[in-house]
């Protein structure tokens, strides 16, 4: 009973581990060291040429240190200026101060469910996209000269006190680019006499901030690829740190990155992201900070649950500009939604941003199915969706031809699953016999199955196909923009919860279809042949409370995939136990030991080894002779990697 009890208690422990495994994900990316990052600090700071005088900035008042090549010229009879561009998708609203995009407005796109107001990027910030920055928290707030104005274009310049000259152009696409793409030109001259480093320059990214308060800080970061294919990606929670029984690295005012032979870089939240791509790759240096932020003007649910924005600076190339050189460089800038087959048509890999295959828990194990899978199922959605004319009709159909492509496998695993039922009898007699004696006990299970040909591990074949399937859905309409604002019966955003009141006194949102996936997984269970023994029946019956609970926030296209699935397998089940039963019979070759006895007697020979009691002497081997009281056996020794 004892023994029956402990695996009853380390079922639910199991259980509530699940629930949390997410927050274990989001801090694994922040384990490096705070002695490292702070020495590079210290050693850039002692390299970058300070002025004497600070320069003020007059949004916080408080005066930064100014590099010797940022703009800092005489700029006081220059006024604050904004200029406008705009074309059918998006408005750029760019200012003279620090010469940058300010805000972009996405003209295709509403701010609300129930708004034509378009939604707004970079409103967090206070500084522009393209504006120059010498480090984290350090940005140019001069005004430059607006030298020339286009319909599609405008062009700024300034001088600075050091003698750098800088030309700035930003350029609305023409022909069939992009239109969430525009073009950035900078020119830098050196007339002093003096060398100049480029590296002491960066180029504001702008920021990523969440859209509503479900937004997970996983879904907010910024990241970098770079020629090879390298992607990474840092979450806000990264500047987070984290502590566990107080050791560990704390929280963090920004970081420094290095890539090499950068292709693009930028920030994202959910659904939008902005991305800067240079003309050329080229190895750079990159900075990423955090800021808290009021999200859809909720200041108390904000502070409540710890909203930030992310932010990101993106090195100039490693050169030196001596006196009368100058150099130009072009980078191409996306504002806009993350959208599959937009991001793939842009080029350069740029649908990485996408970033699939990262996801909690299963990431390093499925992450190589995920990312081929999503792709797959996002181009699905699309296209069936301009034929049915609605996303939610459209993912009902791709769960439905999921389930009918695994319907072989499924109803394999669903007579081995009747066939072990019919084993229970002769499994409870095992256990009782040699409750004592778990090596035995198992020795007659394994037995057992091959008397009668049972794979153990067969009832569980369709739902290890089915997980990565679901984690490829999950994944994808995690950050799949096409869904944001599309409705489906009462569900008026597919791409968040279907809440339809809160419940009074408790404050807690009532979703309605995670209760019905919920249901429905309760009676899946219900109507699936019961094999194992009772703890693991429990176990099994408490699945799918654990994923209410976890799924319970997320989004109604995910809630909806699910419960289809269920309904489809309730379906699937019932249609299986009207077939005649399965017969249990022997196998003619019994006798032959299958997989997992094999794997088994291997396990029991080498724990035997290792316990010194299943070793033989071969005659004329030295190491496996008996050793003579007194004897020194020869010593062995394992070297150590260091770590640098």
């Amino acid at each position: 009973m004892k023994k029956l009890d402990l695996t009853s208690w380390i079922g639910v422990v199991i259980c509530v581990i699940l629930l949390f495994t997410y927050s274990w994900w989001n801090a694994k990316n922040a384990a490096k060291e705070a002695a490292e990052k702070a020495a590079r600090e210290k050693e850039k700071a002692a390299q970058t040429p300070i002025e004497e005088s600070p320069k003020t900035t007059p949004e916080n008042g408080t005066t930064a240190p100014a590099s010797e090549g940022a703009p800092a010229g005489d700029q006081q009879e220059i006024a604050e200026k904004t200029t406008t561009l705009s074309n059918d998708v998006v408005s750029l609203n760019l200012t003279n101060k620090g010469a940058g995009v300010a805000t972009v407005d996405l003209l295709d796109s509403n701010l609300k469910i129930d708004s034509d107001a378009p939604l707004i990027l970079n409103t967090h910030s206070t500084h522009g996209i393209g504006v120059l920055s010498t480090g984290p928290g350090e940005f140019d707030t001069t005004n430059w000269k607006v030298t020339n104005t286009t319909p599609s274009s405008v062009t700024y310049e300034t001088t600075t006190e050091a003698g750098l000259h800088y030309t700035k152009t930003f350029r609305l696409p023409e022909g069939e680019s992009d239109p969430h793409e525009f073009s950035m030109e900078i020119s830098i001259r050196n007339e002093s006499g003096n060398p100049y480093q480029l590296t002491d320059q960066f180029i504001y990214a702008g920021s990523g901030a969440p859209l509503h308060l479900n937004e997970w800080s996983v879904q907010i970061g910024m990241y970098w690829y770079e020629e090879g294919g390298k992607f990474d990606y840092e979450t806000v929670d990264h500047f987070k740190g984290r502590k566990i029984l107080g050791f560990g690295r704390g929280e963090i005012p920004f970081d420094i990155f290095d890539a090499t032979q950068m292709k693009w870089a930028g920030v994202n939240n959910q659904f939008y992201t902005t991305i800067l791509r240079p003309e050329t790759p080229y190895d750079a240096e990159l900075w990423g900070s955090r800021f808290p932020v009021v999200v859809n003007g909720d200041k108390e649910g904000s502070e409540k649950k710890k909203m930030f924005a992310t932010e990101a600076g993106i090195g100039l190339p490693v050169e030196t500009l001596n006196p009368g050189d100058q150099e130009t460089l072009q980078f191409d800038i996306y504002v806009g939604p993350k959208e599959f087959a937009r991001l793939k048509a842009l080029g350069d890999e740029r649908q990485e941003v996408m970033h699939y295959d990262q996801i909690p828990v299963f990431g390093w194990l499925f992450g190589w199915a995920i990312k081929p899978l999503a792709s797959l199922l996002i181009w699905s959605l699309v296209h069936l969706k301009d034929i049915v004319g609605n996303y939610g009709i459209a993912i009902i159909l791709i769960t439905v031809l999921i389930r009918l492509l695994i319907w072989p496998v499924y109803a394999k695993s669903a007579r081995s699953m009747k066939r072990m039922s019919k084993l229970n009898p002769m499994m409870k007699e095992i256990r009782e016999k040699h409750e004592d004696d778990p090596q035995k006990m198992n020795q007659e299970m394994m037995k057992l199955y091959q008397t009668y040909g049972i794979n153990p591990l067969g009832g569980c074949l369709p739902m290890f196909i089915q997980l990565p399937v679901f984690l490829a859905f999950y994944r994808m309409l995690w950050s799949a923009a096409e869904l944001r604002h599309e409705s489906f019966l009462w569900i008026d955003d597919l791409a968040m919860p279907d809440t339809l009141f809160e419940i009074p006194g408790l404050g807690i949102p009532f979703n309605l279809l995670p209760i019905l996936m919920g249901v429905t997984s309760f009676i899946q269970m219900a109507i699936t042949p019961k094999t194992g023994d009772r703890t693991q029946q429990m176990i099994f019956m408490l699945m799918p409370v654990i994923f209410l609970v976890i799924c319970y926030n997320f989004a109604a296209a995910l809630a909806l995939y699910w419960t289809t699935s269920n309904l489809f397998s309730i379906l699937q089940t019932w249609l299986m136990n009207k077939l005649p039963e399965p017969e249990l019979k022997k196998k003619a070759n019994a006798g032959k030991k299958g997989f997992l006895a094999r794997m088994q007697e291997q396990a029991e020979a080498a724990q035997k080894t290792r316990s010194g009691g299943g070793a033989t002497s071969a005659p004329g081997n030295p190491a496996s002779r008996t050793k003579m009281p007194g004897e020194k056996g020869e010593r062995h020794t394992k070297g150590k990697k260091r770590r640098k």
